[in-house]
């Protein structure tokens, strides 16, 4: 702004005459000349003598009038004059609030000022300083009513630009001094109040006298309407009868308490209404402005929150406790049986073996439940629970404790007793791992065709423990199982046959380990803890308690696992399919052929007494030449005798074992083997059999399938290739059975 302009501040007058003098042409040029040049100045340069910001310090409250009351400071507009050739000078305001289709301003006839400005000092507006430029009465409305915005006083929730301009307060003609101060903000509502205690949803346990604390927190402690100037209305419900819908009860009954105050706590004791033990109430706050101004969303309603004023068990006392008791049936079972409660629905029984963390719950809707799959000569403790048709649990009952005796053990030539047909009550529900009897002997079950059949039938895969540890893998087919897991009629048939199968029976670097559990499910990881193999799938945990190590699983997609004693496993996944020709099948079955004709039951049964005339002679060198009876009382057993006979240092001709020995195990030796190879090989071997053979039979160091292939394409003749595929075989079987059952024993 030039000197002139702040020199002169024009006050026009023409007589009625209309008549003008010099003097009075000389003052209308000049305001000619001031207006063009203001007007060029603001196109041109945009540069004002007034320098003009605003401020909107947050939360931002949409109503209006609180900006322009006492003290208040979270709107501000700072003014700085920058002509130090005035000593002072004064200017007026407009405003304008755009935002959400609505737009507030200044009336075009109406200034706010006069405002004095000194050069160089700041000059800051808030508070009442605004009262006249936020006056309803001074404002012009446009996507909103003056009715409508009387009604409230409040913005609608959304952005909002507010400018404020500066104008020359002298001249009558609006002349715009300053640039526009520009301030953004989203207008809010506060929150309703928020409620803390009781939590929603939970009970309340009834004292005597009553006494319940409810609170909550204000959410407009930080709005320029402060907390201050708010009160709360406490609303209390009772939801009678029962199971009806809080918002239901809230809007077509009348509350059984209402209390009114500025505080957000309230000490409901005995002078309020009683609370009856059992029922479930519903509460409320309504938050309100003491102005009765619209600031809070939800027009200052809470949500509704529930609670329970004590439950049915505080009403039934000793009533709704159990007393459980329990006794080992078998080695693998026992029986738990309690007090019937009308009141429950449900029981929910949970036991473990004495001093373990882990519980193992089963759900039954009777008063009594078998436990099935134990351990022999281990000490249980179990508990119970009853379950009210609404979900809710019960007290925990007394321990109930049980010891397991020894597996009871059967001669050679001894057979169990056959189980009582009177006694049978269907198994309805099986799973894998599961442990059946079968006569003295027991079967983990692997694998099921189903796992449910309301008469107690089932098929699938197992393994049954044989004396001295070995393990038999089996099928059956239609056993007849009890829920107490004895098999009452049925077949199980060992699995002897096919390569696939033989080779399923050992576990070595290139072939599949034998499977002691299968699951349909997908494992995602398996946990080992103690005495539990906890199996996470995707249908949910698995938890394995009888095993031993190693412990191979396999899942739904044909991955295995082998689990260690340290906890730790590996995993071997399915044997890769190879695509054969009909030309390469053809060389297997022959070679297949060739070891199954040259292992007949014939030279099996030869082999048998080689052995039998072998151990004799044995015998009678132990007898004659060393004078050992082993037939004798007290004195150690043949298989003893011959066990440390065996320890022999193979570099020290003096520690060899005798002829008579050797040829014992060399005729054990031809007859195991024998025995492998005509259950190895079979007349026509599966797709699973062929790719065991394509992967994992190796000749002159190539895959079995490659060699064959190769030798096929030389042209050599299939009986060459299968001489050599059927010697292959020959030295896998020798190779398996020198280094997992012939083992050199240790030196001396």
């Amino acid at each position: 702004m030039s000197r002139n302009f702040q020199k002169n501040r024009i006050h026009t007058s023409v007589g009625p005459d209309c008549n003008l003098n010099l003097q009075s042409f000389v003052k209308y040029c000049t305001i000619f000349f001031f207006i063009l040049f203001f007007s060029s100045s603001k196109i041109f340069a945009q540069t004002f003598p007034v320098q003009i910001s605003t401020q909107l310090i947050p939360p931002f409250s949409g109503y209006i009038p609180d900006y322009a009351a006492g003290g208040n400071e979270n709107f501000r507009i700072l003014i700085l004059f920058t002509d130090f050739s005035r000593p002072t000078y004064d200017v007026k305001l407009k405003i304008k609030i755009e935002g959400q289709g609505i737009i507030i301003q200044s009336h075009s006839w109406y200034f706010a000022g006069p405002f004095t400005l000194e050069p160089g000092v700041p000059t800051m507006l808030s508070g009442n300083d605004l009262a006249g430029l936020l006056n309803e009465n001074n404002l012009q409305f446009s996507g909103i009513t003056r009715q409508q915005y009387d009604l409230r006083k409040v913005l609608p929730e959304g952005f909002y630009t507010i400018t404020v301009t500066a104008y020359d307060f002298v001249n009558p003609i609006p002349i715009l001094v300053s640039n526009e101060g520009i301030t953004q903000a989203w207008m809010v509502l506060n929150d309703p109040p928020y409620l803390n205690l009781p939590f929603c949803g939970s009970s309340v346990a009834p004292t005597t006298p009553q006494q319940i604390t409810f609170s909550w927190t204000a959410m407009n402690l930080a709005a320029p309407s402060s907390a201050l100037g708010s009160e709360y209305t406490f609303d209390l419900w009772e939801i009678f009868p029962a199971n009806q819908a809080p918002g239901n009860i809230v809007a077509s009954t009348a509350p059984i308490y209402s209390y009114t105050s500025s505080q957000t706590l309230l000490n409901y004791g005995i002078a309020e209404p009683a609370l009856v033990v059992g029922r479930e109430y519903v509460w409320r706050v309504h938050a309100q402005d003491l102005e009765s101004r619209e600031l809070f969303r939800n027009n200052g309603f809470s949500e509704l929150c529930t609670l329970s004023y004590g439950t049915t068990l505080d009403l039934l006392g000793n009533l709704a406790h159990i007393q459980l008791n329990a006794q080992a049936l078998t080695s693998r079972q026992a029986r738990c049986w309690w007090d019937s409660l009308a009141i429950y629905s449900q029981y929910r029984l949970q036991f473990r073996k004495t001093n373990t963390p882990n519980w193992f719950p089963f759900t039954t809707n009777q008063a009594s439940l078998r436990i099935p799959d134990l351990e022999a000569n281990t000490n249980y403790e179990a508990e119970v629970i009853g379950i009210m048709p609404n979900g809710e649990e019960g007290p925990v009952s007394n321990i109930a404790t049980w010891h397991t005796p020894e597996k009871q053990i059967f001669n050679c030539g001894e057979s169990s007793p056959a189980p009582a047909q009177q006694n049978f009550h269907p198994l309805t529900q099986a799973n894998t791992g599961m442990i059946w009897e079968i006569g003295q002997f027991e079967m983990i079950v692997t694998s099921l065709q189903s796992n449910a059949n309301p008469a107690g039938w089932y098929s699938g895969l197992g393994k049954v423990t044989m004396p001295l540890g070995w393990t038999l893998a089996c099928t059956f087919t239609n056993l007849h199982v009890g829920e107490d897991h004895v098999i009452y009629s049925g077949e199980v048939n060992a699995i002897t046959e096919g390569v696939g199968v033989w080779l399923a029976q050992f576990t070595m670097n290139n072939l599949l380990a034998f499977v002691d559990t299968s699951i349909s499910a997908t494992i995602d990881t398996i946990i080992v803890n103690g005495n539990l193999i906890t199996i996470e799938t995707d249908n949910g945990p698995i938890v394995i308690t009888t095993y031993t190590f190693p412990y191979v699983i396999q899942d739904g997609n044909g991955t295995t696992y082998i689990i260690n004693e340290d906890g730790t496993y590996t995993i071997q996944f399915l044997v890769p399919h190879i695509d054969l020709s009909a030309h390469q099948i053809n060389i297997y079955k022959l070679a297949l052929g060739m070891v199954k004709t040259e292992n007949t039951p014939a030279i099996i049964g030869t082999n048998q007494s080689n052995l039998t005339n072998a151990r004799v002679a044995y015998t009678n060198y132990l007898t004659n030449d060393l004078g050992i009876d082993y037939s004798s009382p007290g004195t150690a057993s043949l298989e003893y005798v011959a066990f440390n006979e065996t320890s022999f240092d193979s570099t020290n001709q003096s520690t060899l074992p005798p002829l008579q020995q050797t040829a014992v195990k060399v005729a054990e030796y031809n007859l195991v083997r024998a025995k492998v190879c005509n259950a190895f090989a079979k007349d026509n071997p599966t797709s699973f059999d062929l790719d065991l053979l394509a992967n994992y039979l190796i000749i002159e160091a190539k895959l079995s399938h490659i060699y064959i292939a190769e030798r096929i394409a030389a042209g050599d003749t299939d009986q060459t290739i299968a001489l050599e595929v059927k010697s292959s075989i020959y030295r896998m079987i020798d190779g398996i059975l020198l280094t997992k059952v012939f083992i050199k024993p240790a030196d001396k």
